[in-house]
């Protein structure tokens, strides 16, 4: 007797839209539908109806019912699907294929009913390819047309996006001043302007105040407070398409960073902070990132961070600190991409994202320093003079001799006007009480101006010697003063054999080449040759 074969485990997908108002279209009208259609098939039995409600069918990412249905089939619940349509099924034609072949492979069929293709026969995958491509291209197009609805919306003014704006209540497309956040976000801008007051000082103080942060974080931070302050929104205007979605087939958004034109409307809505405020405002912003901006990307701490630059791919060269057994802090500089990544020595092949650069010991460093500056074509004399001039605190007389001179000068001008008073009371032009009174002023002066003078003769040897010292002094710091050093390297590249020294305002660049020897507190650099280049 010929038993009775098992019926087929029959599934049924479909994906509605919550808005539409086709009934025909509802999720319970299709489950009536494929209840019915299984009916009519002799050795069906149905599974299950799966549903996503209000998902794209551009990815199957988000789709749960459809995974899970996925999932079934892996299982081996299941011997055939259903769905009405390939545009239900998936409107990408990736994962039309992808999905179809993956279930065929588990021995699951898929059947579009409304476009008449079975993928267990022979043409199927190629009807389907023809269907999900028709399915992907009409999903281009909708696309299109929404983005020119949204577009010419956006135009009319009508805002997009979530309520998610602080200060605003965003509802029906419009935009509206919640009073207690609008409070807050003047605040926030009279810290920034009035007081001088850094983001993360405002995001403290709001925080310590007990002020709610915006309803999506649990707390203030600087991001959240450098947000309110550059939002357009906060001074009356509106700019829209911040985000686009560059992939119809994703969905993914992104910033938008050029991909599309943005849309500004000025004084689209009513304003929370003055525009003579926001004005000011965006320009401290501007300051501020400048002045960040011009402080190096790297750590200060030592005199050539950042100016020290791998000569084989050109990464920066970053310090590593050792401490040995003995207590010695081993200190050297490595390309970035080697300690990073590894090194290597170059084989002919392809090379990998390492760098084999040697490393440079910070002893050595500080010696190739020392003698390049002790290269430099300086008038140290000059310099000395200067410094000198500084410390006695002539800044108006510039050199001892020039000082003597307007002394003498002066004392030889007080003596005629001594003579003059004395003629002028010959001539019965002064009394006697007022000669005496010019006489007894001018040789206060011409006293004083004779102690200077002697003084100076007194110190012109110690000058001498002090003028020597600090040429000494000179000479010793512009060869190992690292403030020197930091003020006046442009830069330094590494190479294998060789560095090269570039110094602010000199042409070209030092070469020098060198060897080490010893190691811990006896290691040493020896300068073995250089030449400009």
């Amino acid at each position: 007797m010929q038993r009775n074969a098992a019926p087929l485990r029959v599934a049924a997908y479909c994906r509605v839209s919550t808005d539409r108002e086709d009934q025909a279209n509802s999720l319970q009208s299709q489950r009536t539908y494929f209840a019915a259609y299984i009916q009519q098939h002799q050795g069906w039995r149905l599974t299950e109806v799966f549903a996503d409600e209000g998902i794209s069918g551009t990815s199957t990412r988000r789709r749960e019912a459809f995974n899970r249905m996925v999932d079934l089939a892996e299982a081996g619940e299941l011997d055939l699907i259903l769905t009405k349509e390939v545009s239900r099924f998936a409107r990408n034609t990736v994962d039309a294929l992808e999905y179809t072949r993956r279930l065929k492979r588990l021995g699951v069929g898929v059947i579009f009913i409304n476009d008449n293709i079975d993928t267990r026969e022979n043409d199927g995958e190629l009807r389907l390819t023809i269907m999900a491509s028709i399915a992907q291209e009409e999903s281009r197009k909708t696309s299109e047309r929404v983005k020119w609805g949204q577009l010419r919306r956006m135009e009319a003014g009508v805002v997009f996006g979530s309520n998610s704006t602080y200060g605003f209540d965003t509802r029906h497309g419009r935009l509206s001043v919640k009073p207690e956040e609008a409070e807050v976000v003047r605040l926030i801008y009279h810290k920034f302007l009035d007081q001088g007051k850094g983001t993360h000082v405002i995001a403290r103080e709001l925080y310590e105040a007990g002020i709610p942060p915006p309803r999506t974080a649990e707390k203030w931070s600087c991001v959240m407070v450098l947000r309110v302050l550059r939002n357009e929104k906060h001074v009356g205007d509106l700019l829209q398409k911040k985000h686009v979605t560059p992939d119809y087939l994703t969905h993914k958004k992104v910033l938008n960073r050029g991909q599309e034109e943005q849309i500004l409307l000025r004084n689209h809505h009513e304003a929370i902070i003055d525009r003579a405020v926001w004005d000011a405002v965006q320009r401290e912003l501007a300051r501020r990132s400048a002045a960040q901006g011009d402080k190096s990307k790297y750590s200060n701490r030592y005199w050539c961070s950042g100016k020290i630059r791998c000569g084989c791919c050109g990464s920066r060269f970053v310090p590593r600190k050792r401490k040995r057994s003995n207590g010695f802090v081993y200190m050297a500089w490595g390309c970035h991409n080697r300690v990073r990544y590894g090194g290597w020595k170059g084989s002919g092949q392809e090379e990998p994202p390492g760098c084999g650069m040697r490393m440079v010991n910070g002893k050595s460093l500080s010696a190739v320093m020392g003698f390049v500056l002790g290269r430099l074509e300086l008038d140290r004399a000059a310099i000395a003079a200067s410094l000198l001039d500084d410390l006695q605190g002539l800044e108006n007389a510039p050199d001892r001799g020039e000082r003597v001179h307007r002394l003498r000068a002066r004392k030889a001008a007080l003596e005629r006007k001594r003579e003059n008073a004395l003629d002028a009371f010959l001539s019965e032009k002064i009394s006697d009480e007022e000669l005496q009174a010019i006489r007894a002023r001018y040789a206060r002066e011409l006293e004083a101006i004779g102690e200077q003078l002697q003084g100076l003769a007194d110190a012109a040897p110690a000058q001498e010697a002090q003028w020597e010292d600090v040429t000494q002094t000179l000479e010793a710091e512009l060869n190992r003063s690292e403030e020197v050093w930091r003020e006046v390297t442009e830069r330094v590249i590494v190479f294998e054999e060789y560095v090269d020294v570039k110094i602010k305002f000199v042409p070209g660049a030092f070469r020098i080449w060198y060897a080490s020897n010893g190691k811990g507190e006896a290691y040493t650099t020896t300068i073995q040759r250089w030449e400009r280049v």
